[in-house]
């Protein structure tokens, strides 16, 4: 698992390098949550809302939108196809996405057109993802958007 300070990637997820969502694989489908980084990144979220089940998303376009703390803005999904799932519980209470990132505080999950190209775009490995999360946190902390420690 990465680990930089107090965030930490799990391994077997895929990572969108600039939205801070996670992407796992199950049996063909994607679930989508936001990454511990991401989260303490946004402070806490107050709102979120999500496409119902059935819409089609487009790769790096809007499935929802968060606000939070520090950050109000769009959901953009990691991989393209139909939404067939929405996590009610993280409508109904927002900050299960800061208490239970990896686990209840997912958004949706999304039947993928064209997962292989897709999962490509993505960050996966142990090696990969520690070096990302090492570079994005310095590059967060020189930006004065994450406080030192």
């Amino acid at each position: 698992m990465a680990q930089v300070e107090d965030i930490f990637l799990p391994d077997e997820l895929y990572y969108d390098r600039k939205e801070h969502l996670w992407a796992r694989l199950e049996e063909g489908r994607v679930r989508v949550g936001l990454d511990m980084f991401g989260q303490k990144a946004a402070g806490t979220v107050a709102y979120i809302k999500l496409l119902p089940v059935g819409r089609e998303v487009n790769k790096g376009r809007a499935f929802g939108s968060l606000e939070a703390g520090k950050y109000i803005g769009p959901l953009k999904a990691p991989v393209a196809g139909e939404i067939v799932e929405v996590n009610a519980d993280v409508l109904a209470e927002p900050t299960l996405v800061n208490s239970d990132s990896y686990g209840r505080g997912w958004f949706v999950v999304i039947s993928p057109r064209d997962l292989e190209q897709d999962l490509a775009d993505l960050v996966h490995g142990a090696e990969a993802i520690q070096a990302w999360l090492e570079a994005e946190l310095r590059e967060y902390k020189e930006k004065g958007l994450f406080a030192e420690k």
